[in-house]
């Protein structure tokens, strides 16, 4: 029914109600007359079965309809409020992790590599102390935008919280990912958000972890690498991308 009023519109969608109330009224007062033999003219007993649902149908419904339109839109923003994060535009960690999980799930079947991708802002509490919080979402919107233009369609990208991302690269090999790391760096630096007046520069440090032919790995498992090769490259001086490997295991 939904899906009709969209289609429809509310205006179009009364006038077939009240057009379909009338040829119904208009029927059984023709049924009735036939079957009970009331004698009343045809004519007369169409005008009196048309007149009343001809001026109720319209109100009823258009009554009733804009109750349904109104739940359909809250349908939707609900749904939008637990997909998508607010600010970045991304998908949330929830919607993340459960679109990624059905990702992991497909490459298992068709014995597709891919890579997870785990990005954090550098010293982001320092762009919130020293412009404020409005200036620190200013930057988080900004990078959010970025992601979405340097993601392909076939990828995910989301807000983990905070100043946290996370890619899922669909059939990416790790050695393709330091190409898509290097675009996204050129777009940040091409596009430092400007608050009131003032470009804010940042950095992203970024873990990278591979799960080659989906074969071993679940998807937590690689998650939890690409957050390990990310710590060591905060650890190592921020600014910087690293690939999990067996040393980095811990």
């Amino acid at each position: 029914m939904r899906l009709v009023v969209r289609r429809l519109g509310r205006i179009k969608l009364m006038l077939v109600i009240t057009a379909i109330s009338v040829v119904m009224a208009v029927a059984l007062n023709l049924i009735f007359s036939f079957l009970f033999e009331t004698g009343a003219p045809v004519v007369q007993s169409i005008v009196r079965a048309a007149v009343i649902p001809l001026f109720i149908a319209p109100l009823v419904s258009w009554y009733l309809l804009g109750l349904l339109i109104d739940l359909d839109q809250l349908e939707a923003k609900m749904n939008k409020l637990a997909t998508y994060d607010d600010l970045t535009g991304l998908y949330n960690r929830r919607a993340l992790f459960k679109s990624c999980h059905l990702l992991h799930r497909l490459a298992v079947r068709t014995k597709e590599t891919y890579c997870v991708v785990i990005v954090d802002l550098d010293f982001f509490k320092k762009i919130n102390d020293q412009y404020g919080h409005a200036a620190g979402d200013q930057v988080l919107k900004s990078f959010g935008q970025i992601l979405k233009r340097v993601t392909r369609d076939c990828d995910l990208a989301g807000r983990m919280g905070g100043e946290e991302f996370c890619i899922y690269l669909s059939n990416t090999q790790q050695a393709q990912v330091e190409k898509i790391i290097s675009r996204l760096k050129t777009e940040i630096e091409d596009n430092y958000p400007v608050f009131e007046s003032t470009t804010i520069t940042y950095t992203i440090s970024l873990g990278v972890a591979e799960n080659q032919n989906a074969a071993e790995l679940g998807f937590e498992e690689v998650l939890n690498r690409a957050d390990i090769a990310l710590y060591e490259a905060k650890n190592s001086g921020r600014n910087r991308s690293v690939s999990f490997n067996s040393e980095l295991q811990r």
